[in-house]
């Protein structure tokens, strides 16, 4: 019965997005941060939803470009032109890096599925900076994330009360242990990403109830980092509370969170985080930290020998013997890892494709908040303001962990090419005491 279920809605979402291809963008992103296919596997067997979405999603989008819906000229910024220019350098990694058909003991990445799979997730972020070009549709998208996020916290606490988890709490995965978040630090970076969305989705409603019943979540996202273990995770949730914090007008109501992570942290971070997190600052004496360090010497060596093509996509085990004496292993540094299999460009491109997202949804807060009656902020301003703050964690986490292939940053990608292509019209802007409350951060 649950497979007929999901078959259904996926037809249905399919079917719809032939018409409206923004339902389809939507739907992919659902499916890519919830997993379905791997939360209930044996409701997928032979089912391809990411597939069954893309397809007439696309089919939808040249349908509306020929209807004249959609406005190509949304493309045109330096954001979409290095995340083109990231692409290339994918695809020319890929044909020309010298180690892509390697063979060895060091293989951690099929450059064959990683071309497959970065493939598809820039042409959905491409559809999704087109499509996703008004405030409706941004509220939408990121309700996506939302709705993913506070089920997959209820998924990881059940995990833990279920009394079967042992050491570090990786996320769902299918039968043969493959999934997005089968690295416990991926999943723990969905918890840093969804905060800032749960939090200011709170600051926006009406309800008091519907209010602190979202922000009920944000504690057992913690819990949930905990349990993954992850540094970069704890990091993460320590750089968007405070970050939250500063960023406030609301500084009593917004500096809570700081004693509630310290409190949550010493309550129920366990000693295997704990264990972990007093080893974060250790860098030479602490053999996991010690082994990021030679593995970022590695990866500069590797674009210093191949600055044009990096080693080859999905190639930096295969290559790092060549370029280090020490034990091999993925570079855990997204920036690096680009550089060294795709090129000193790509790597340059991912650093300015990042922080250049940051920099402009900070000056498009400003702007926003100029224009801000009396009444209160924009729901525009509190898009911007959660994606800032998630781009902030992610970047934060970017430089200890391979992130380049997580969906995730994508979607912040198209949601930071949204609201600031929504901001540049006054009519999409609508006070908050008009549609979901008063409450201002």
């Amino acid at each position: 019965m649950g497979r007929v279920v999901f078959v259904l809605l996926i037809l249905a979402a399919a079917l719809w997005s032939l018409k409206r291809p923004w339902v389809g963008v939507v739907a992919s992103y659902l499916v890519a941060i919830l997993t379905p296919q791997a939360v209930w596997y044996w409701n997928f067997d032979g089912v391809r939803p990411a597939l069954w979405l893309l397809l007439p999603t696309l089919l939808g989008f040249a349908f509306a470009l020929g209807r004249g819906e959609h406005r190509l000229g949304i493309l045109g910024n330096r954001r979409i032109a290095l995340l083109a220019g990231l692409w290339v350098f994918f695809i020319v990694s890929y044909l020309f890096g010298p180690y892509v058909d390697a063979q060895g003991p060091y293989r951690f990445t099929d450059p064959a599925w990683a071309f497959e799979t970065l493939n598809k997730v820039l042409l959905l972020c491409f559809l999704a900076c087109v499509c996703i070009d008004s405030e409706q549709r941004l509220r939408v998208l990121a309700g996506a994330l939302i709705v993913s996020a506070i089920y997959l916290v209820y998924w990881a606490n059940a995990q833990y009360l279920s009394g079967q988890v042992w050491g570090r709490l990786a996320g769902p995965t299918d039968e043969s242990g493959q999934g997005t978040y089968a690295d416990e630090n991926t999943f723990a970076m969905l918890f840093v990403v969804a905060q800032p969305f749960l939090w200011y989705a709170g600051l926006s409603m009406r309800s008091t109830v519907w209010r602190y019943a979202i922000w009920l979540v944000i504690p057992f996202a913690w819990h949930a980092v905990f349990l993954t273990a992850s540094r970069g995770g704890l990091v993460g949730i320590g750089v968007v509370t405070a970050i939250i914090a500063l960023r406030s007008q609301r500084k009593a109501l917004s500096l809570m969170l700081i004693p509630a992570l310290a409190i949550a942290y010493v309550w129920q971070a366990g000693d295997l985080m704990k264990s972990r997190a007093d080893t974060i600052d250790e860098f030479k004496t602490e053999s996991s930290a010690a082994t990021r360090i030679e593995a970022w010497e590695a990866a500069i060596n590797m674009v210093r020998a191949h600055p044009l093509t990096g080693v080859g996509l999905g190639s930096f085990g295969p290559a790092f013997p060549d370029y280090s004496t020490y034990q091999p292993r993925e570079a855990h540094n997204t920036f690096l890892q680009v550089a060294a299999e795709s090129g000193a460009i790509a790597g340059l491109a991912m650093t300015f494709l990042i922080f250049g997202s940051i920099l402009a949804l900070r000056r498009n807060s400003a702007r926003l908040r100029a224009r801000a009656p009396p009444e209160g902020q924009h729901i525009l301003w509190y898009l911007n303001e959660a994606t800032l703050v998630a781009f902030c964690g992610f970047s934060a986490c970017a430089l200890f962990l391979s992130l380049q292939m997580y969906e995730i940053l994508y979607f912040l990608v198209a949601m930071t090419n949204g609201v600031i292509h929504a901001s540049a019209d006054p009519q999409q802007e609508r006070p908050l005491h008009t549609t979901v409350g008063t409450a201002s951060s």
